[in-house]
C-alpha cells in the first residue's frame, strides 16, 4: 500500500487542486495590477509583513495537474522540516499557475512536432508568472529545454530540475544510468552522456505502454494495470546492470505506489521540492 504521508487522497488532492487554481488566479491579477512592475523581493517582504526575507517560489505546473499537486505537496513537507512552523506562516510564499496546453506545438493527432518547438503560450504563462515571484520553478521536464528563453520572459530565474537531478548523479558517482521518462528523455540522456555517464532506456514496445500510463496520470484515470506496467519498466532497466535509475517524468513517482524512495531512483520533483525551499529561505 501507499504511504499516506507521502501520496495525496483524491479528496486532498482536490482540495489542493482548488487552492492552487485560485493561486493562479491571483496571478494572473497581479501581474495586469496597476504596479505590478514591483521588485520581486519587495513583493516577497510584503507578502510576509516586510519582516521576512522569504522568497516566493513561482510554480509554472499544469503540464501534468497531479504532478503539480504532488510537487506542491513535497514543497510544504519540506517546508515543515526546515521552517519553524506557526500557522500557516511555516511556508514559502508560492505562486502556482497551471498551464493548461502542452508546452510545445502538437500535430493534429496531439503529438509534438519534431524537431521540438515551444508553445508560445508557454512563454506567455512564464511572463504572467514571472512578475510576481523571486524565481521559477516547473516541475515537468520538457519545457527545461527551452530554460533560457523562459527565464527571457519570466525575467528572473529558473530553477532547474534537471540540474538537480544531474548534480545528484554526479554527487553519487554513478557510471550508468537508466532513464525513465515520457518517450524519448534527451532532456537528461544528453547532459549525463555530456558527462560520460552511459544511458539506459527501455526497449520501444514498453516504453509506449508507460507513455500511455504516464498520460493516464495527466487525466486523473490511472490503475493497477498502470502501477503494474511501471515497476516492469524499473526492473527492465535494473536488469541491465544500471547504478541507478532517474525517473525522468514527474508522472511516473505517482505511479510506483509509495516505492519511489529506494535508494537506487532519483526523484527529480522531490529533488527540486528541497532546492526550491532553501533557495526561498537564502
Amino acid at each position: 500500500m501507499a504511504d499516506s504521508s507521502r501520496l495525496l487522497s483524491r479528496r486532498d488532492a482536490l482540495a489542493l487542486l482548488a487552492t492552487a487554481g485560485a493561486m493562479g488566479l491571483v496571478a494572473r491579477v497581479a501581474a495586469d495590477a496597476p504596479g505590478a512592475a514591483a521588485t520581486p523581493s519587495a513583493r516577497a517582504a510584503d507578502d510576509q509583513g516586510g519582516g521576512s526575507s522569504l522568497k516566493t517560489i513561482g510554480v509554472l505546473g499544469g503540464l501534468g495537474p497531479q504532478a503539480t499537486m504532488d510537487f506542491v505537496a513535497r514543497v510544504h513537507r519540506v517546508s515543515q522540516r526546515l521552517i519553524p512552523s506557526h500557522l500557516n506562516s511555516g511556508y514559502p510564499p508560492m505562486m502556482v499557475w497551471f498551464l493548461r496546453h502542452a508546452p510545445v506545438l502538437v500535430n493534429d493527432q496531439g503529438r509534438p512536432r519534431q524537431p521540438l518547438e515551444p508553445d508560445p503560450r508557454l512563454f506567455e504563462a512564464a511572463r504572467r508568472l514571472g512578475a510576481t515571484v523571486d524565481f521559477i520553478v516547473i516541475p515537468s521536464n520538457t519545457p527545461h529545454l527551452f530554460q533560457p528563453q523562459i527565464e527571457k520572459a519570466a525575467g528572473c530565474k529558473v530553477l532547474s530540475m534537471i540540474d538537480t537531478a544531474i548534480d545528484d548523479v554526479r554527487r553519487r558517482q554513478w557510471r550508468k544510468v537508466g532513464v525513465l521518462g515520457l518517450g524519448d528523455p534527451v532532456v537528461y540522456t544528453r547532459p549525463l552522456a555530456a558527462m560520460n555517464v552511459a544511458c539506459e532506456t527501455l526497449d520501444p514496445e514498453l516504453r509506449g505502454r508507460v507513455d500511455e500510463n504516464i498520460f493516464k496520470v495527466m487525466e486523473g484515470r490511472d490503475d493497477a494495470d498502470s502501477i503494474a506496467t511501471t515497476k516492469q519498466a524499473l526492473a527492465q532497466l535494473r536488469a541491465r546492470q544500471v547504478d541507478g535509475i532517474v525517473l525522468g517524468c514527474t508522472e511516473i513517482p505517482l505511479l510506483l505506489d509509495g516505492e519511489e524512495e529506494q535508494p537506487d531512483l532519483v526523484n527529480p520533483a522531490q529533488l527540486l521540492a528541497e532546492a526550491a525551499v532553501k533557495l526561498a529561505l537564502a
